[in-house]
């Protein structure tokens, strides 16, 4: 299955410098394991987890209505909605995957393991896209270097997976 037809952006909405970007994906990374616990506790005082996604969703949705009434970011096209892939619409059901799975699990395997995996998930999912160039990636193939990065990070997820008192 091959998906390297569809359409590919070469151009960021917003530029930024490649260290913005490694500084703005560093602390992207570092607020997941937050948001997790955050709706974790909401969702043991609301005893609902689905409440507490759209709880959730609707607080950043509000927030990115703000942001795009702002204009601190270029104004969108809004007509652009109906040439965009209807397929990429569909992004915010696996958002409510990862919100719903992470909030359900982190309190059992904890921020560590609910997050490693959740990251290790990505790094392979993210290997395999940009290898094949699906969903519109640039196609990048991996590297004996790469593999070595991909086998040794699954190896230390392996390690956090193993059963003991301590990680």
């Amino acid at each position: 299955m091959s998906c390297s037809g569809l359409a590919r952006s070469t151009v960021p909405v917003v530029p930024v410098s490649s260290a913005m970007a490694i500084a703005m994906a560093l602390l992207a990374g570092a607020l997941l394991p937050v948001q997790a616990a955050m709706n974790a506790q909401l969702a043991q005082s609301l005893q609902s987890v689905p409440l507490a996604a759209f709880l959730s969703y609707l607080l950043g949705s509000v927030t990115l209505i703000g942001l795009l009434l702002s204009r601190l970011m270029p104004a969108p096209d809004w007509r652009a909605i109906g040439t965009a892939p209807r397929w990429s619409l569909l992004a915010g059901l696996l958002g409510v995957w990862y919100i719903c799975s992470s909030t359900l699990v982190i309190s059992s395997l904890g921020a560590t393991m609910t997050l490693g995996l959740v990251v290790a998930g990505q790094a392979v999912a993210g290997l395999v896209m940009d290898h094949h160039g699906w969903l519109g990636m640039r196609r990048q193939r991996l590297g004996t270097r790469g593999y070595t990065a991909m086998a040794l990070f699954l190896a230390a997820m392996a390690l956090l997976t193993q059963t003991g008192d301590a990680r």
